[in-house]
């Protein structure tokens, strides 16, 4: 994976975008990477299949909700 100084992505944006639309990229911030930049295509083919979801609490599934409540009761005991 190719990396690119958060401050290339500022003043080299076209480069940085170029290669990152042929494989993912690295944007990095005082030399530890932070950041992946990569083509729509790339992250469908990686992440389209995956089933996980995220819940706003109000909203997530019964079973686990009660999950939850099962781990934190739990919890409690220890």
């Amino acid at each position: 994976m190719k990396n690119y100084p958060s401050t290339d992505l500022k003043q080299n944006l076209g480069d940085v975008l170029a290669a990152a639309s042929q494989q993912p990229v690295s944007i990095t911030r005082h030399n530890k990477p932070r950041y992946v930049l990569m083509s729509i295509e790339a992250y469908e083919a990686r992440f389209g299949n995956d089933s996980r979801r995220v819940y706003a609490a109000k909203d997530a599934p019964t079973e686990h909700v009660e999950m939850l409540e099962e781990y934190a009761a739990e919890l409690d005991r220890d």
